[in-house]
């Protein structure tokens, strides 16, 4: 392989930072010590996109660019609470990514304004159930526009994870068997919640023994982790080699991983995975308000839902998008061309309390300083 070519071709556009990585991957080598950036125009002039990482690759906007003629910036966050602080303290973007549950508390702290869906011509096709997410509309206007929408599950390796006659769980990410082997995600979003589902706690109806429970739980599981991964790309290396052989992830790692031959499940866990539907929210001083719009439109588009779809394995908020994709690919991916059907087959990640969610983020925080 050419490294300078393959970074020449990241530079130039010519290649999605997802495939980049797998070329490095190849050689050995990681973003985290090749940093890149795409071609744009003149610095300030296109929508600031803060999002996280795989999501800063051209085939979530193609139409911006076609108008536009350059993609966004695309500045990358670790979780949404990172992104949520650092706006609010004062970075200055356009559209923000967080999931559904994320709004309300992110209204009241005044970094948002509503999304005007009359600038989207997309918008009609958006899938009703999604548009209407609990917690997304205020007063007759549109808050969040939903983007993608999947499970958080344990993708493990087949040929290296022996279930020894049992039933798929959350309880594999707690087995000492394989300690030093195991990773989650380092985020509370999904790390907290997932340890509620397995603990058998009522999210809906959570009481301060619970989140006792929670934190005891993932006190237990620190010492089984190889690590808590920020991104998948990491993780989906990971169980690629054999370096670990479960991880919690998003429907994109099993998709990944099984085109790459590799044998992973993604677990039909018997608690239930978490459900989730993320989005697009614009910023209250958003700096280019009219490309912003643009830009989600674009991720609206059906070119990019196909995309989403057959390379990371989520469901897409476009309703004419399953009509691009086959039954077959559909199913492979546990997905269904209706969006409620599995987004009710677990426990759907909702808007909480400022009180839960502080509550939640302390001890997260508190369980990662402990390290």
């Amino acid at each position: 392989m050419d490294i300078k070519d393959t970074i020449k071709r990241m530079k130039d556009g010519n290649l999605s930072r997802r495939d980049f990585n797998k070329a490095l991957a190849a050689v050995g080598l990681t973003t985290a010590v090749m940093p890149m950036t795409t071609k744009s125009s003149q610095a300030g002039d296109e929508a600031i996109y803060y999002t996280w990482s795989g999501y800063d690759i051209p085939e979530i906007w193609p139409a911006y660019v076609e108008k536009h003629g350059a993609a966004p910036e695309t500045p990358i966050f670790g979780d949404a609470e990172e992104s949520f602080t650092k706006v609010r303290a004062g970075f200055q973007v356009d559209v923000m990514h967080p999931c559904s549950n994320n709004v309300p508390r992110w209204k009241s702290a005044g970094i948002l304004q509503a999304i005007d869906t009359a600038k989207l011509s997309n918008w009609n096709d958006v899938v009703p159930a999604l548009q209407s997410v609990p917690g997304t509309q205020f007063d007759g206007e549109q808050w969040f526009v939903p983007f993608e929408w999947g499970q958080t599950s344990v993708t493990y390796r087949t040929d290296l994870y022996d279930l020894e006659g049992q039933e798929e769980s959350w309880g594999m990410l707690w087995n000492e068997k394989y300690a030093g082997r195991l990773s989650i995600i380092d985020a509370a979003e999904d790390s907290w919640w997932c340890a509620a589902i397995y603990a058998g706690i009522d999210t809906k109806n959570l009481k301060e023994e619970d989140f006792v429970t929670v934190l005891d739980l993932l006190k237990k599981q620190q010492d089984l982790l190889r690590f808590r991964q920020s991104d998948m790309t990491t993780v989906e290396q990971a169980l690629a080699s054999g370096e670990i052989v479960a991880a919690m992830t998003w429907n994109s790692s099993p998709t990944a991983l099984l085109a790459q031959g590799v044998p992973v499940k993604f677990a039909n866990v018997k608690e239930g995975g978490l459900t989730w539907v993320c989005g697009v929210v614009l910023t209250a001083d958003a700096p280019h308000y009219d490309k912003a719009h643009d830009l989600i439109d674009a991720m609206l588009g059906t070119d990019c839902g196909k995309f989403l779809v057959e390379d990371y394995g989520y469901g897409h908020a476009n309703g004419k998008t399953f009509d691009l994709v086959s039954e077959e690919d559909l199913a492979a991916r546990g997905l269904a061309k209706d969006a409620m059907t599995i987004l009710a087959s677990g426990t759907f990640l909702e808007a909480q309390t400022e009180e839960i969610e502080q509550k939640i983020n302390r001890d997260w925080g508190d369980l990662i300083s402990s390290m």
